[in-house]
């Protein structure tokens, strides 16, 4: 990984833990310290462009871009900035191969976390998943779930959001496949051509339009 200097980051334990209480007490204790260093948060922006693994890793996906700030592997976790949410795209349910935390910088969204009714493994479809917690989260919300929960985000246009990862713990994510977005709606490929693809790596260009979006909003310098 590549950083202009050293940061407080460095010193963060490890993230790979099976126990989600103590990821959530780990994680929002860096996520709420990094909300408010501005000077650092600017920094990783400005360094993901000096970053080939982190410019790889910062994408475009049918949800929504994201930024890879910091990757610390070795120590279990990846921390991300997320922003131009597709709104039309978040009606599904899905889960993720990890366990993260997130907190909101700007904006909001509606958040269902939803309950499987075949088992906590495995594909499932929306007839197998349930509304269990309907909450509304604002700039300052912050909240943790495990890789075997189900949940939807349905974000304002405006939402930023910082998200740390953990480790992967299963092979494979799953949504309700009968209800994902049309292929029309995913980002467009790179390469002038290919086909529209539901995540690929940002371009320079892209990287610096949400480098931009971030400065004009006032969350980094």
């Amino acid at each position: 990984m590549v950083t202009a200097t050293a940061s407080w980051l460095d010193d963060v334990p490890p993230l790979d833990t099976d126990d989600l209480r103590q990821m959530q007490r780990l994680s929002r204790t860096v996520l709420d310290r990094l909300a408010s260093d501005r000077e650092l948060l600017t920094q990783l922006v400005n360094d993901i462009v000096r970053d080939p693994e982190r410019m790889a890793a910062s994408r475009v996906t049918l949800l929504l871009n994201r930024l890879s700030l910091y990757q610390a592997a070795d120590r279990g976790f990846e921390i991300r900035l997320n922003m131009n949410p597709r709104p039309d795209n978040q009606l599904v349910p899905h889960d993720h191969c990890y366990a993260f935390a997130t907190r909101v910088l700007a904006g909001g969204y509606v958040h269902v976390v939803r309950r499987r009714t075949n088992g906590w493994a495995g594909p499932f479809a929306g007839a197998d998943v349930e509304p269990a917690v309907v909450s509304v989260e604002r700039s300052g919300s912050a909240y943790t779930l495990g890789e075997s929960m189900v949940h939807q985000a349905v974000m304002e246009p405006d939402t930023v959001t910082l998200f740390v990862r953990g480790p992967r713990r299963k092979r494979l994510s799953y949504a309700a496949e009968e209800l994902m977005p049309p292929p029309v709606t995913w980002p467009a490929a790179a390469l002038p051509g290919n086909e529209p693809e539901e995540s690929r790596p940002c371009t320079l260009p892209e990287y610096q339009r949400m480098r931009a979006y971030l400065i004009e909003r006032n969350l980094i310098g």
